[in-house]
């Protein structure tokens, strides 16, 4: 599972170090598809489905919660134009996202019982929000992954 977790990291610091160094902070991760040139967007799609596709073995077989972690990822990466106007491809981006993270988070709370990640995320949110920090779901964003693959790595 570590090569898994080292995977995860790879795909998630090349490919967010690329957005930031290119367009800097954004107002989320998945404003990436936005930015990139038309025949760069599918890098923001290949993202989401290596974030999900490794989180689908992260799992030790006893519950689903990776596999629909991963699921939602893999939506993310099909459901790119959430800003299109069509409801049903913002809802399944902004659904996916969500069940990306906190099933994940979940995952590492039930499975291998370290419940740290999960209250590292959440206790963020607030700080993120109270201090009025510009491009709040980037941010997030990172300290979920973060929080995530610190759970990989200590549990």
């Amino acid at each position: 599972m570590a090569t898994l977790t080292f995977i995860q990291s790879l795909i998630f610091v090349l490919f967010v170090g690329f957005v930031w160094y290119r367009y800097g902070v954004l107002p989320s991760i998945s404003e990436s598809w936005y930015r990139l040139p038309g025949h760069w967007k599918d890098l923001f799609t290949f993202f989401c489905w290596g974030i999900g596709g490794t989180m689908l073995f992260q799992t030790d077989g006893t519950t689903p919660l990776f596999f629909i972690s991963g699921s939602g990822f893999g939506f993310v990466g099909v459901a790119t134009m959430f800003r299109s106007g069509d409801k049903v491809t913002k809802w399944v981006h902004f659904t996916g996202a969500v069940a990306g993270i906190l099933f994940a988070l979940i995952g590492i709370w039930v499975e291998r019982t370290d419940p740290y990640p999960f209250f590292i995320w959440i206790s963020s949110i607030p700080i993120i929000l109270i201090f009025r920090i510009k491009n709040y779901l980037w941010w997030n964003e990172l300290v979920a992954f973060f929080a995530v693959i610190f759970g990989f790595l200590l549990s």
